[in-house]
């Protein structure tokens, strides 16, 4: 059996049980991992993304309300949002549905963005497919396996998993990691969902190693425990955060998505250095007697995310954190005969926090000009994603490339951040891209040192077991070329592994790509 073959069937069993706590489920996930020293990530923030996903296609219609648009009446004569009842948005003939209160005050005081029509080319109306194709950030005809989020987060941390960082690079509110945080490598998330039983479960006492086993499975399951033991790690780490943290607002209770946010807040204000969180709001696909359900929906929407930015408020760390909304899709214009909205396209999305560019961005919906009754998208959600992360954490345009694979415009969402480069010696040492890659046999890896220093080059596999080791001890100054050759070596199948150089205080990460 392979070892990540072994960990699905074992580790997930383990530290993958799941939990509950306040009705909300909490899943430890293991994290492939070799004990190592902590490592920083290529571009260190103190910014924080908040993603809320609004599960089974929110309809942006009655969300964003087209209330001056007569079509909108005649298309929706039961279910449309009244003129009388919209909350009006400054300079724009849209409104807001009447729930939103408290995102119309966001708005009035510059921390709230509507971005309109966001949608994709060929639209999917199934509620699987379309998930993973935002989460996924691929076009509606590709299969990826890897997430937008995960990608990013590879990027920043390159070395990972033969090396961890010291706080969770991403953690999910929720049963299991969406397909959004897995990257080329694994999850890059810890997904809980209470700090205090994550902490009691994992913990049990203090760890201070494990007793090797000596059976046909001891390898497997020695492997899996140290695994399991080191993806453990964080337990201290995020129980420090929650004890350390506080909640100054008062939030919303019957409402999970209140519960959610409130850990959020919670662990940024006690000190973790988490970069991404992901929460969720599920319910919104209102086929039939929409109107009570998706007021329901939205005031759990709006009175959460009001207390969540009350919270950061109070606790000054309001300017360190942005929020967006996501869906699967939107709904169709018109209405069904079950006073509901069947699956749609197009629908708006939300940005919000103190660095956010207020405003509505994008055209108001044509109710006219439909495709099989549908709007059509003026934005790709791609466009979004690739704002976010240049403004927000100063993604480079070559690490958008990689995150999102095509060259998106961007929208002036967000204040634009800057970056604060890792603490290496730069320019003393060069690792370049091993060539050629994808390779079969051999492939040459070359290196330049500017300085005479001790030099280690290892290959890794993705589980962070050494595979061969290239080079150790001391070397002078100059440029050198090691071959890497799998020629015979039947153990090591096709596909990703790293190669890891260290000189001096440098150390760098890249990956190749064995095809058999």
């Amino acid at each position: 059996m392979k070892r990540r073959d072994f960990i699905k069937t074992v580790a997930v069993g383990g530290a993958g049980a799941a939990l509950t706590f306040n009705s909300i489920p909490m899943k430890a996930l293991g994290l492939n991992s070799v004990a190592a020293k902590l490592l920083d990530p290529f571009v260190d923030t103190d910014k924080v993304l908040v993603v809320i996903q609004l599960l089974g296609g929110n309809d942006g219609l009655n969300t964003v309300v087209p209330y001056q648009d007569s079509q909108y009446y005649v298309k929706r004569p039961n279910i449309g949002i009244s003129s009388s009842s919209v909350l009006t948005i400054p300079n724009s003939t849209m409104g807001l549905h009447p729930a939103l209160t408290e995102f119309r005050n966001l708005m009035l005081d510059g921390k709230f963005a509507v971005v309109q029509n966001v949608g994709y080319p060929n639209p999917n109306f199934s509620h699987f497919r379309s998930t993973d194709i935002w989460h996924t950030a691929s076009d509606a005809s590709t299969i990826l396996t890897t997430g937008w989020l995960g990608r990013y987060l590879h990027e920043e941390y390159p070395n990972y998993p033969g090396q961890m960082p010291n706080d969770p690079m991403s953690i999910q509110i929720g049963t299991s990691a969406d397909l959004s945080l897995i990257s080329q490598v694994g999850t890059m998330a810890l997904s809980f969902q209470d700090p205090n039983q994550f902490y009691q479960l994992v913990q049990g006492g203090a760890y201070s190693g494990y007793e090797r086993v000596k059976t046909l499975a001891g390898d497997e399951l020695n492997f899996t425990r140290k695994v399991m033991a080191d993806s453990l790690q964080y337990a201290t780490r995020v129980k420090q955060a929650a004890d350390n943290g506080q909640n100054l607002a008062t939030y919303p209770t019957n409402n999970r998505l209140a519960d959610q946010l409130k850990i959020v807040a919670k662990l940024i204000d006690g000190g973790l250095q988490t970069r991404l969180y992901v929460v969720t709001l599920g319910g919104f696909d209102t086929h039939s007697n929409q109107t009570n359900t998706h007021l329901n929906l939205l005031n759990q929407l709006n009175s959460g995310v009001a207390a969540f930015m009350q919270d950061l408020s109070l606790n000054n760390i309001n300017n360190r954190v942005v929020g967006m909304t996501i869906s699967e899709f939107g709904r169709r214009v018109n209405e069904n005969g079950s006073s509901g909205t069947d699956h749609g396209t197009a629908a708006p999305m939300f940005i919000f926090g103190d660095l956010v560019n207020e405003g509505v961005y994008g055209n108001n919906p044509d109710l006219i000009n439909l495709v099989n009754n549908n709007l059509i998208h003026q934005y790709d959600f791609r466009q979004i994603y690739a704002s976010v992360l240049k403004q927000l954490f100063a993604a480079t345009d070559d690490e958008l490339l990689n995150v999102l694979l095509q060259q998106f415009n961007t929208l002036p969402l967000i204040i634009p951040q800057n970056s604060m480069p890792k603490k290496q010696v730069a320019g003393e040492v060069i690792l370049n891209q091993n060539f050629p890659n994808p390779f079969n046999p051999s492939t040459k890896i070359s290196f330049t040192l500017k300085q005479s220093s001790n030099v280690s080059l290892k290959v890794y596999d993705t589980s962070g077991r050494v595979v061969q080791t290239l080079a150790d001890g001391y070397m002078n100054s100059g440029t050198y070329s090691v071959t890497f050759d799998v020629t015979g070596r039947s153990s090591l199948s096709s596909g990703v592994y790293f190669y890891k150089l260290r000189a001096g205080k440098f150390q760098d990460t890249k990956k190749m790509m064995v095809v058999k």
